[in-house]
């Protein structure tokens, strides 16, 4: 049980430590630094667009979401390039 948890803690550090790079869509990556331009080409329309805000209401860059079956892909954005990437596993 003991060796369990730990490998799962292990795996879950893992996948916190690859965000931020890049993720696969399709045959094709999207990387820290691309612009949104390239993002659309690569992974198509949005299915939601977040307003990211700073405390005194300021635009300050937008999270892309994108569904798919057993996940959801957020993109940061920041000045118009990719600033974070995650994958949520459902």
């Amino acid at each position: 049980m003991n060796r369990t948890l730990s490998a799962l803690v292990l795996c879950l550090a893992a996948g916190a430590a690859m965000a931020g790079g890049s993720v696969r869509f399709g045959n094709q990556l999207v990387n820290s630094g691309d612009s949104a331009g390239k993002v659309t080409q690569v992974a198509g329309k949005p299915d939601r667009v977040i307003q990211l805000e700073s405390e005194y209401s300021g635009n300050i860059g937008e999270r892309w979401e994108y569904y798919q079956q057993r996940k959801t892909i957020q993109v940061t954005f920041r000045e118009g390039r990719v600033t974070d990437v995650r994958e949520l596993f459902n």
